[in-house]
């Protein structure tokens, strides 16, 4: 089992996007993919249409008030969702000082059935994010290729540093940026993706996601990339995301 945690303070990167979609690839490839929504907005539950309240799952607040009878979402073939709620807002601002509540999970036997677990956080530097990266194996970040936006990535990095540092039995491995929301026509932008691989080298994703309405306008539709052709721009970066992935996590 792989653990990602998803991370970044800022929010509209296309974060929530990234995760969904990228589990959706991942689960079509056979994988079976889990995300777990630390968020207390919810959003990752109302994008795929399910049912954060539902009495007959178990939400990720009372995974963190220690329910070890966790029954997750089925969304589709493979894919599988552990929502989270307004209530989990209290656990937002707790010191973690004896580690991490989320991490028991690794051990739990229903999680140990999952290949690929995913763990979409908020867009805070806050005790859910820390809760998140604690749990993780690993941990990437998406961006948009603006120069307020990668600032915000600096800012993530140092966080993740400090969670490490601070919380007991924390040590996500860094796969790097991803960068979303992509236009190349922009005249900055080649001189901006220059700049971003000096300063990663390869903690920059090869894979970029590009700007497009079919993406934007998805979870209107409750539809990930996978709702459309084979041979669509969405569908087939997203696709070349999910290898990139498994390569650097070892899959």
């Amino acid at each position: 089992m792989k653990t990602i945690a998803v991370v970044c303070q800022k929010g509209g990167v296309g974060k929530t996007t990234t995760v969904i979609n990228l589990a959706s690839v991942l689960s079509r490839k056979g994988l079976k993919t889990l995300i777990i929504d630390t968020d207390p907005q919810g959003n990752v539950s109302t994008y795929l249409n399910q049912n954060k309240t539902s009495e007959l799952t178990t939400s990720t607040t009372q995974i963190l008030e220690g329910e070890n009878n966790i029954e997750p979402i089925k969304v589709f073939e493979n894919l599988y969702l552990i929502p989270s709620d307004v209530d989990i807002k209290k656990h937002n601002s707790e010191k973690i000082v004896g580690g991490s509540k989320m991490r028991k999970i690794r051990q739990n036997e229903t999680i140990k059935t999952f290949d690929i677990v995913f763990i979409d956080t908020p867009p805070t530097m806050s005790s859910l994010v820390q809760e998140a990266l604690s749990t993780s194996d690993y941990y990437f970040i998406p961006s948009k290729p603006e120069f307020l936006a990668v600032e915000g990535v600096g800012q993530a990095m140092s966080f993740a540093k400090q969670t490490i540092s601070e919380v007991p039995h924390t040590d996500p491995h860094f796969l790097g940026v991803v960068l979303n929301q992509v236009d190349t026509r922009r005249a900055s932008y080649h001189d901006f993706v220059s700049e971003l691989k000096q300063i990663l080298s390869d903690k920059l994703f090869t894979t970029h996601i590009s700007q497009l309405t079919e993406i934007a306008d998805s979870p209107f539709y409750a539809k990930t990339v996978l709702d459309f052709s084979e041979y669509s721009k969405a569908r087939i970066e997203f696709e070349e995301l999910s290898n990139e992935l498994l390569e650097k996590v070892g899959l």
